[in-house]
């Protein structure tokens, strides 16, 4: 699923800095918002799921549902918070 993601919206680590859009990080399910450019954070792997840092989570799992053939529903996703942050972010390999 993770391969999928990044070939298809492209891959950010935590920390690094983005373009407004809706961040999916597929290791917490954990969606985060950004209306403009800045840092995402620091919870491992991220995928632009949207250009929109407004889009609902309904829309984003539909669109997911669609490129991936799963079922989930915008109860599947929660907006990304501290208990998902985690010390060590990895090495930009797959976190997921």
């Amino acid at each position: 699923m993770l391969d999928v993601l990044e070939m298809t919206y492209g891959r950010y680590n935590g920390g690094d800095t983005a373009t407004a859009g809706s961040y999916l990080c597929a290791r917490t399910m954990a969606l985060f918002q950004q209306a403009s450019d800045g840092a995402l954070p620091k919870a491992g792997t991220w995928v632009r799921v949207d250009a929109s840092g407004t889009q609902t989570f309904a829309n984003i799992a539909t669109t997911l549902n669609n490129l991936l053939n799963t079922s989930y529903t915008s109860g599947s996703f929660h907006a990304e918070g501290s208990p998902d942050l985690i010390g060590n972010p990895g090495q930009a390999t797959n976190d997921a």
